[in-house]
């Protein structure tokens, strides 16, 4: 029976011992997906500090092109390419289906990359002729995804409650990625009708709850037992949870980008099935168990806790009761922000604190960890630094929010300094967890092989 990977990889030998371990983990060669993660990391980064240095555009309407520029950046070079990364990874480390083809991985990433770059040119500099250029790199990008991610997922048992969740964001990304191309063709052949205001809500919406949160939720029924130490939710309850949630997603599209009366009525639908997972949360401590959180399942509750109110401000627009156009204008940028710096960030976050170290470590250590003395998986990150992050992380997304409400520009670039500094960060905890894939281990290989071929009786000169 094969064990648990983090608990082998927490694990300490005692003595020495002869027989080599189980190796828990057979996925993907290490750079595969640390190319994604990384350059997701320095996109955010980027992201913040074009944020920064442009914070007085923020407080304006939302159709511009620096706004649009530094929203791609979160959505496709962060977020996007940091979940294609961790797909290769939570396959088999979560539900133990290999990879179906690195190759396909290692193909993707060049047109990812390039045409997200374009496209922020582009969007930056106002030339949006060039546009469809970029969305047809991104479109090449998530076919080969969407090829091999369709091809693992058929490994992975269909009883699991995780795949109508994993299957619905695949089809999600499709449609935002080909809706996404569509849009950047009429920037030159003008075929929308005058329609593009309500196409954005529309795509924006395909994307942040189908595609994202909906890869969230799916990979949430492995991670969130294991983060917030409950038991597995019942597979009726949770498939309930998914149609509702399909149901909402896809009524509330429609409704937005015909610009239909029916917004409201299917927001509240999107938010009786995020309101299940919300409770859901919360069931350790309604048991009265009250587990301790690590900082890694902090992250997490925050971000939940974004979630909370970014809804609170999505109803607000949804019913139409905030009369003034500039009003509403703002609270949908502080919507946005809320949902892609709040909910979504922090949720990645949280999840690359347990995610990233185990997947170092086992490529690292395992195969030495009866050999010599090796380091925990949970000694990888530096405990510390969370702390920090997260006290930067969380007052720095509020701070911002409420500077894209009122509208203060200081407030506003404060917050984003704190943002900032709260990545910045994260981002050097994972170096230092990156740190580790350069530590050599064919040393300890080759010191065993030699000790077992020298003659019995002999001593090693």
């Amino acid at each position: 029976m094969t064990r648990d990977p983090e608990v082998v990889a927490n694990e300490r030998p005692v003595g020495p011992v002869r027989v080599r371990p189980e190796n828990p983990f057979t996925g993907p060669s290490l750079w595969l997906p640390l190319r994604y993660l990384i350059t997701g990391q320095v996109s955010l980064l980027l992201a913040i500090a074009l944020a920064v240095l442009r914070a007085e555009d923020l407080v304006d309407f939302y159709y511009q092109g620096h706004l649009l520029a530094i929203t791609h950046l979160i959505t496709l070079g962060w977020i996007t390419t940091t979940i294609m990364g961790a797909s290769f990874l939570v396959a088999p480390l979560i539900f133990s289906a290999p990879l179906y083809s690195e190759r396909l991985g290692r193909w993707q990433f060049p047109p990812l990359v390039a045409g997200i770059a374009v496209m922020v040119v582009h969007f930056w500099t106002g030339q949006y002729r060039g546009l469809a250029t970029g969305a047809a790199l991104v479109l090449v990008a998530t076919v080969l995804f969407l090829v091999n991610l369709s091809f693992t997922l058929r490994r992975i048992p269909r009883k699991d409650v995780a795949m109508p969740y994993l299957v619905a964001a695949l089809a999600y990304l499709a449609a935002t990625v080909v809706l996404g191309t569509l849009m950047a063709l009429d920037k030159v052949l003008d075929f929308l009708g005058g329609q593009v205001i309500a196409t954005i809500k529309g795509h924006a919406h395909l994307a942040a709850l189908g595609w994202v949160s909906m890869m969230i939720l799916g990979v949430g029924h492995k991670m969130i037992p294991l983060l917030t130490a409950s038991t597995a939710e019942e597979e009726r309850r949770s498939r309930r949870r998914c149609w509702i949630l399909n149901a909402g997603i896809v009524g509330l599209f429609l409704a937005l980008v015909t610009r239909s009366r029916w917004v409201f009525p299917l927001a509240l639908v999107v938010v009786l099935g995020f309101g299940s997972a919300l409770w859901r949360l919360t069931r350790p401590w309604r048991e009265g168990k009250r587990p301790r959180p690590d900082w890694s399942t902090r992250h997490v509750l925050a971000a939940f806790g974004c979630l909370a109110l970014a809804i609170l401000f999505g109803l607000a627009l949804a019913s139409g009761l905030l009369g003034d156009d500039a009003l509403a204008s703002r609270v949908a940028v502080a919507y946005a922000f809320l949902g892609l710096a709040g909910w979504i960030s922090l949720m990645i976050m949280g999840m690359s604190y347990r995610v990233v170290p185990l997947l170092v470590w086992l490529h690292r250590y395992s195969p030495i960890v009866h050999d010599e003395p090796v380091p925990k998986v949970s000694e990888l990150c530096a405990e510390r630094w969370q702390a920090w992050s997260f006290f930067l992380l969380v007052p720095g997304v509020i701070l911002t929010a409420g500077g894209l409400i009122l509208p203060s520009v200081a407030s506003l670039r404060a917050g984003l300094l704190l943002l900032g500094g709260g990545v910045l960060v994260f981002e050097a905890n994972m170096l230092r967890v990156y740190g580790h894939v350069r530590r050599p281990v064919v040393a300890a290989a080759t010191a065993e092989q030699s000790r077992e071929t020298i003659a019995p009786g002999r001593t090693a000169q």
